[in-house]
């Protein structure tokens, strides 16, 4: 029997990797997270929203070059920091509100404010996602890919089975970019805050491939997904 290899960075675009971690469970769904990779300006990596990266997983990212920065940017995405800070013991861990209070093993080099963090200028642009303090998200945009880097701001979930396939169904989120019943219901507490930073994501924003962490990256039509997704709230 051939041994089963994970899964490597796929690369996305020039300077753009992920991981898609398909078997990660949540409340016992099989939602999948990803772990991203991009290249800063000075050419080293910054590793976001880290997910279960194995050892050949680290080894791989480590064959891409220097990770000089770990991006927690979502309270929800937690769990694996403190694994991925150890595996890149020299890089600066940046991190949203709360996630060190989560984490006390964590130390963070910065705490996410409203405010792109040094480290990515002149590769990203942020906007944090108001309206939700249960997920204290930073969504981040790539201009030289049009590529939108978020977390939970939608799901992209595409053939679901069992019980994953009957709770995405009562989610409405089966096979289509969403935002979930759930994630409005308990994440999302001020829709007309959330609205309005998704609003100024279209406006400011010239994407078209949208990345989030459960679910398939949406290559293109990024814009109108993201707008008929949250066309509740904007």
């Amino acid at each position: 029997m051939s041994e089963q290899r994970s899964p490597a960075p796929a690369q996305l675009a020039d300077g753009l990797w992920t991981i898609h971690h398909r078997d990660f469970r949540a409340g016992g769904l099989r939602v999948g997270t990803r772990s991203n990779v991009l290249r800063l300006a000075d050419g080293s990596l910054a590793l976001h929203s880290p997910g279960p990266l194995d050892d050949a997983q680290v080894d791989a990212i480590r064959g891409l070059g220097e990770v000089s920065v770990i991006l927690a940017p979502n309270l929800l995405h937690h769990m694996f920091v403190v694994r991925v800070a150890e595996a890149f013991a020299n890089a600066r861990l940046i991190v949203s509100p709360g996630v060190t209070a989560k984490q006390p093993k964590l130390t963070a080099s910065e705490v996410l404010g409203d405010r792109l963090p040094a480290a990515l200028a002149d590769v990203a642009e942020m906007i944090v996602l108001d309206g939700a303090p249960k997920l204290q998200e930073r969504v981040f945009f790539l201009p030289a890919s049009r590529t939108l880097l978020a977390v939970d701001l939608g799901f992209n979930l595409h053939g679901m089975t069992g019980l994953t396939w009957l709770a995405m169904w009562l989610n409405n989120a089966n096979d289509r970019f969403v935002v979930t019943r759930l994630a409005r219901s308990t994440f999302i507490e001020d829709a007309a805050a959330a609205g309005r930073s998704v609003a100024q994501m279209l406006e400011r924003w010239d994407f078209d491939r949208i990345v989030v962490s459960h679910g398939e990256v949406l290559e293109t039509g990024g814009r109108s997904a993201l707008h008929a997704a949250w066309a509740w709230a904007i």
